[in-house]
């Protein structure tokens, strides 16, 4: 009801007063969590902002909503501290400041916005005592909205810890808004599928066996109770059911826990019996110690994708980003950037030009939208890549140019054809690794129910870890891209595919023509950003559209706007 209210609200607010177009906002929010084993959280936000007004951005912490914890270690990286900080000061006289302001409600970060324009404010904490005990175990359960009073797109929270957090022995859940939280590796990763408003909440939820962190720190109750608290009103608690029915329901569950063992050990027994694929977590132990310098010499990503979820490295969004790259080599394609002067790369406008377009439009006599109508008859033998070709022919103007402005329209009016699309991703690959020897599918039962197995060969299992040792090799150090001028495009393209796309834009953006060949650096730069930036663009508007699909990024774990009552902080943040 509350969000429903919001929506109205909102809405309504659209219409009397219209949209202010020189509002604050933060473009990205990548926020880092580390749990340490003292049971302390260190937090660091990197915030891509464009701020047009006020003089001052500010977190809140109210006293209420903290019980045992404290915010130390507060710091804005290239700030410089003031103790006594004023919040009359000029614009300019908090520029490249930071400070706290103790109030009657509780504590504020704050630092000053600098001149008015695009920033990245890469702001540290730390939350001390944040994991408690429970009986039953050691929980985590903490709002991170720092920021909701500021329109926020693409918010991303990484999870890590000196320990593995992708063990079945930990449970994890996120509240607040639509998205998706799944395990990445050895942590977990949560991504936003919306704008986040004040109306959204940032809540995660974490579950651990007694003793993983060395926590002083207690809370009342059990684990089961806090997790049905959470629960109440979420995305995993449809809103038909009261409390009382819910713990009935549990109880039921628990006389049936028993039948649950049997049903569980018999299917990983028909998984083991059947060779199914191993987990992620335990093909990257396996390959822990082992480097590939050469990615493997497959051309149509497509066909690999069900191993390239499976692992979480790459989704449907990513395979779409690295065929952009192919295109270019093959000079299908070429990606133009408009920069404006005095803005960084990545914050420029992506327009695609199609070489030899009306040639190539002539050859097709079906629409996008009736193909991906009659997917379920089409077994793609032209191969995947030509379905994204046609799509992308399709938004292109009359001259073969597609636009930002024009891409990001033609995306999120065809959100539901490309997600039908994006559906028979996984498909395609399994039909593709079968006919091609590297994996047998089959399908058991248990108990009448049945089970789809899908077994690697000695070649698929080759392809496995060799995914996973040459991204162990780009991550030891990223500087491995572009040794050579041969090879550096390859590896852009793979690094996007084995999940290391968004790290290895971290380190572009901040590498210098001298750490390179002059030469080499605005043609690498160039040939990252371009796709990246239409990629990007092409997601965006396939969000606003309502773009769903199982082979989106992330899948696997849905998260919501309801939920996550009682949990500590959210006191929010803005500028002023």
């Amino acid at each position: 009801m509350k969000h429903i209210l919001t929506t109205v609200i909102i809405f309504t607010a659209f219409i009397f007063f219209g949209l202010n177009a020189e509002a604050n906002e933060i473009n990205s929010l990548e926020m880092d969590i580390e749990i340490n084993e003292d049971g302390s959280v260190s937090v660091t936000e990197t915030r891509e902002a464009d701020m047009d007004e006020g003089t001052e951005n500010y977190i809140v912490f109210n006293d209420e909503d903290m019980d045992e914890v404290e915010v130390t270690d507060f710091s804005v990286e290239g700030f410089t501290e003031e103790e006594n900080w004023d919040m009359d000061a000029s614009q300019e006289e908090k520029a490249g400041k930071y400070g706290t302001i103790d109030t009657d409600d509780g504590t504020e970060l704050v630092w000053g916005i600098g001149e008015y324009g695009e920033h990245t404010y890469v702001v540290n904490y730390t939350l001390d005592n944040a994991v408690r005990n429970l009986d039953g175990g050691q929980s985590l359960y903490w709002n991170f909205d720092t920021f909701t009073d500021l329109p926020t797109e693409n918010f991303r929270m990484n999870v890590r810890s000196d320990i593995s957090l992708n063990d079945e022995d930990i449970k994890f859940w996120g509240f607040g808004f639509e998205g998706d939280i799944v395990t990445v590796d050895d942590g977990i990763q949560w991504t936003a599928g919306e704008t986040l408003t004040d109306g959204n909440d940032a809540v995660l939820l974490m579950h651990f066996p007694e003793g993983t962190y060395n926590t002083n720190v207690s809370g009342e109750g059990t684990l089961e109770e806090e997790e049905e608290e959470a629960m109440d009103g979420s995305i995993y608690d449809d809103g038909s059911l009261g409390t009382g029915w819910i713990v009935t329901i549990i109880g039921i569950f628990g006389a049936l826990a028993a039948v649950v063992v049997i049903f569980t050990t018999q299917l990983a027994s028909r998984y083991k019996d059947g060779g199914h694929i191993a987990s992620a977590g335990k093909i990257n132990r396996r390959n822990k110690d082992h480097e590939t310098s050469v990615p493997p010499e497959i051309d149509d990503y497509a066909c690999i994708a069900f191993i390239l979820m499976h692992m979480n490295m790459a989704y449907f969004e990513d395979i779409f980003q690295a065929y952009l790259m192919k295109w270019t080599d093959e000079e299908r394609i070429t990606i133009e950037i408009d920069q404006q002067p005095g803005k960084a790369l990545d914050k420029g406008s992506p327009k695609i030009i199609i070489h030899d377009y009306q040639s190539l439009l002539d050859g097709y006599s079906y629409s996008f939208e009736a193909v991906s109508d009659h997917l379920k008859d089409n077994d793609l033998k032209s191969g995947y890549d030509a379905l994204l070709w046609r799509m992308l022919l399709e938004a292109a103007d009359d001259e073969g140019v597609i636009d930002e402005k024009g891409l990001k329209k033609w995306s999120k009016k065809h959100a539901k054809e490309v997600g039908a699309v994006a559906d028979e991703l996984k498909k395609y690959s399994g039909r593709w690794l079968e006919e091609n020897g590297y994996a047998n599918y089959k399908k058991d039962k248990v108990w009448g129910i049945p089970v789809p197995i899908m077994a690697p060969t000695d070649k698929g299992n080759q392809l496995i870890d060799h995914l996973s040792q040459y991204k162990n090799y780009l991550k030891e150090d990223y500087s491995r891209i572009y040794e050579n001028d041969e090879n550096y495009r390859e590896h852009i393209i793979w690094s996007v595919l084995v999940g290391e796309g968004e790290d290895v834009r971290k380190h572009l953006s901040k590498l210098t023509p001298e750490e390179t060949r002059d030469s080499m650096y605005p043609a690498m730069m160039h040939y990252y950003y371009g796709p990246h930036l239409a990629a990007q663009t092409w997601s965006k508007g396939l969000g606003q559209g309502g773009f769903s699909s199982s082979a989106a990024s992330g899948a696997g774990g849905s998260t919501g706007a309801g939920g996550g009552a009682g949990a500590g902080g959210g006191g929010g943040g803005g500028a002023r």
